[in-house]
């Protein structure tokens, strides 16, 4: 029995869902998107502006721009390549609309000055896809489980069998590699 596309495309991962939208670019394809990750770009944008009717118009921004943005980036995990996207669209309306909010951004959520928050997020989510498959496999699996699918350290022991103490140096020392990585990187395209 041959599964209907809709029904094909929800057993895919996100990356292999991303593939088949850069070869045959069926909307289903951002429709299951939207269904696997309207929320968490909801999410994103209500965090940022404070506003549902933004949030909400926001959302519908982000799903519009995705099929050209898919088409036109090597995506290697989803999830974090996604969200980099709505908190770049969230910040870029806050600039334009809300300049004074800028201020009251979640300190964590940036890891930056307001300053730092204006730099190009796909420039920078560029060279983190090409530097997290460089880190041993230990260390790349264990910052995938808990940076992109937001795992925390006692599900990823359960899930690799790591202990504790492996998963907390995994993700410690990959984090460390990841930034020596892109540093060097951003050093050598800066030349």
């Amino acid at each position: 029995m041959r599964l209907g596309r809709r029904a094909y495309l929800r057993t895919l991962n996100d990356e292999q869902l991303v593939l088949i939208y850069k070869e045959q670019q069926w909307p289903d394809c951002i429709d299951e998107i939207y269904k696997r990750y309207g929320h968490l770009v909801y999410g994103v944008q209500l965090k940022y502006t404070k506003q549902i009717m933004d949030a909400e118009d926001l959302t519908m921004d982000c799903f519009e721009k995705l099929p050209k943005l898919i088409l036109k980036h090597d995506i290697d995990f989803f999830k974090g390549w996604l969200y980099a996207v709505a908190r770049n669209l969230a910040l870029s309306f806050l600039r334009k609309n809300k300049s004074n909010q800028i201020c009251e951004l979640d300190e964590q959520a940036t890891h930056s000055t307001i300053e730092e928050s204006t730099f190009d997020i796909e420039g920078q989510l560029n060279i983190l896809e090409w530097a997290i498959p460089q880190l041993k496999s230990h260390q790349k699996t264990c910052i995938v489980l808990f940076y992109i699918e937001q795992l925390s350290y006692e599900q990823i022991m359960v899930k690799t069998g790591y202990s504790f103490n492996e998963v907390k140096s995994y993700v410690q020392n990959g984090k460390r590699n990841l930034k020596l990585l892109m540093e060097q990187k951003q050093s050598y395209e800066g030349k």
